[in-house]
């Protein structure tokens, strides 16, 4: 499957990445997790992506 890539700056790439995150956590995706990409072509290196769950910052006062 061809694809046409679409060039994007780093504030691009993490606007898009962290949509797909949050579409992902809605829609039950398992995160704490890595994934391999084997890329095609010598031009792209393979990568290996991992996400952890963080937790949620306190509201809590006392615990700061």
């Amino acid at each position: 499957m061809a694809r046409d890539l679409e060039l994007l700056s780093v504030d691009e790439f993490e606007d898009q990445l962290g949509h797909l995150l949050e579409v992902s956590a809605v829609n039950g995706i398992d995160f704490d997790r890595s994934w391999t990409f084997r890329l095609p072509g010598d031009d792209v290196p393979d990568v290996m992506v991992e996400i952890t769950r963080l937790q949620k910052p306190s509201t809590d006062q006392s615990e700061r």
